[in-house]
This record gives C-alpha cells, sequence and structure tokens, in this order.
C-alpha cells in the first residue's frame, strides 16, 4: 500500500534510531556522519558528533539517550561500507540532551567485532540490546560467508554498566521491542523473520518464531504502538505493520532504494529513517 510520505530532513549519511524526545522534538542517529541530530519546527540541529558509528538509540528513564555504537561501520551503498578512522570497539553510550556523551558499557562478552545495534529498556530500566557481532562479513545472498560470521548475541546491560549475555542468536540480531505481554521480539534479519523470548526478568526462555516475513523482507527496527507491532524492512524498502498474534496488517511501500532502518510514533505520525535515501520522513497512521 501507498501512503503520502513527507520528507522532513534530506542529505543524511545513514540515518538510524529515530526517538521523540519529551518536548516532541524527534532526535536520530546519522552513522555515516557519527552525529545525533534532532529536529525541531523544521530546523535541524546537530547534538552530539560521537566516535564509531552511532547505531540504535532509545530515551532511557533517566532522561538521556542511550546508544548502541556499532564501532564504526555505516553503509553507504548496497553491499559497500564506510569505516571510520580511527574506529573504536562497539559499545553502549549515553548521550544526555545538552550533548554530554559517556560510555555506558564497554566490556562486552562474545567475540571480536562487537558491534552494538539496536537497544530497549525493560521494566526494570536494564537495557537489553542486539549483537550481531561481525556482521560485515556476510554477503547477501552467498551461504558461504557464514562460514566467518561469529553469530549474534542478546545482552543485558545493568545500571552499573556491567553486561552479561542472555542468548546467542543465528541470523543478524537486529531490532528489538517488548511485546504489550511482557515477552521479547528480536528480528533476525537475513533470517526474515522475528523470534519471540519469554521474557523472565533479567533472562530469557526458550524462543520461538513469532511471525515470518517473504524473503525480500528484512526486518530491521521495530517498535510497538498499542497492539500493533510497526516493523522497518530495510531490505524491502517497505513498512509492515502486525497485529498483537504477528498476523500481517498492511504493508506500506517507502519506494525503491529507500532501505528503511528504524521508526517511531508521535501524535499519529510515523517517524521513519530512510538510510541509504538519506532522510528522515514522516507518514501518518
Amino acid at each position: 500500500m501507498m501512503r503520502d510520505i513527507q520528507v522532513q530532513v534530506r542529505g543524511l549519511g545513514f540515518p538510524e534510531g529515530p526517538v521523540v524526545l519529551p518536548d516532541g522534538e524527534i532526535a536520530f542517529v546519522d552513522l555515516l556522519h557519527r552525529k545525533v541530530r534532532i529536529l525541531r519546527d523544521g530546523l535541524v540541529r546537530a547534538l552530539a558528533l560521537l566516535g564509531g558509528a552511532p547505531n540504535g538509540m532509545r530515551l532511557g528513564p533517566d532522561g538521556a539517550l542511550y546508544i548502541a555504537n556499532n564501532g564504526g561501520l555505516a553503509p553507504v551503498a548496497p553491499g559497500r561500507l564506510s569505516a571510520a578512522d580511527p574506529p573504536i570497539s562497539g559499545r553502549l553510550q549515553r548521550l544526555t540532551l545538552d550533548g554530554v556523551c559517556t560510555d555506558f558499557a564497554t566490556n562486552l562478552p562474545g567475540g571480536k567485532p562487537s558491534r552494538p545495534n539496536d537497544l530497549v529498556f525493560s521494566d526494570r530500566g536494564d537495557v537489553v540490546f542486539t549483537d550481531p557481532q561481525n556482521w560485515e562479513v556476510l554477503k547477501h545472498g552467498d551461504p558461504s560467508s557464514l562460514a566467518g560470521y561469529l553469530g549474534g548475541q542478546l545482552l543485558l546491560a545493568r545500571p552499573d554498566g556491567s553486561v552479561t549475555l542472555l542468548a546467542r542468536t543465528t541470523g543478524f540480531p537486529n531490532g528489538l521491542a517488548f511485546h504489550p505481554d511482557g515477552s521479547l521480539l528480536v528480528g533476525l534479519t537475513i533470517e526474515h523473520r522475528i523470534l519471540r523470548y519469554p521474557w523472565l526478568g533479567d533472562a530469557v526462555g526458550e524462543p520461538e518464531t513469532w511471525c515470518r516475513f517473504d524473503d525480500r523482507f528484512n526486518p530491521d527496527g521495530m517498535v510497538f504502538h498499542g497492539n500493533h507491532l510497526l516493523v522497518t524492512g530495510s531490505v524491502g524498502d517497505r513498512i509492515a505493520i502486525l497485529d498483537a498474534a504477528g498476523e500481517m496488517l498492511e504493508q506500506i511501500d517507502t519506494g525503491p532504494g529507500s532501505d528503511p532502518t528504524n521508526l517511531c510514533v508521535h501524535d499519529d505520525m510515523i517517524w521513519v529513517t530512510l538510510g541509504l535515501a538519506g532522510q528522515l520522513v514522516s507518514i501518518r497512521l
């Protein structure tokens, strides 16, 4: 289905992680330009310049922004990446709304490199985040590239910055969201599906496939709005809207080469970052 898409910001590097701030501003990251930017009343300003490549972002319960920084990789074209010089190790960062950035969690378990991708807060205030590790070795349509892939991780960071492993995953763990029933949903991008994990407070149970997409839809960022899950398909150029049981209700076509990476909802508008297109757009619900 086509809807009216309004371009709010153009000329970005590779935007991701849109977040609604308390005053209605929209904050978002730019992996390629290593910045966090804020849109207010049609004007964009830079909040902070960071090292590495800021990827997913959420507003924390303390009013600061928390960022999953992948260490320095940003897509610039299909199958082509730009690397920050110098890179940093993958980590979680905390950014206040007056632009002060500090490291929140740097000692991550697993292989190297760690590449935190997206995050969400639990009801206890812990950060649950995905780490697809060395995803840069993966080649679309080339099964042999899996031989050098470390596999993904689902991790938990406590308020003191300590990090523990919740689960190892196949594929490329990417966007995640808590379901209204309390379970945790995690998208596996290259497997075209979303897993549902029973949430045990600070641990997870055995996962099951909650929904499966067609092979041209790679789930990326996601967010619940009421009882509907909105999922961006960065490969597939669509946004999927599913009900609470995982059934497809609607797909919104964002246009060829748009590469929708993540989204948030504010005032009956879906705010979507289009990665390779370098745009922040809005779509009326």
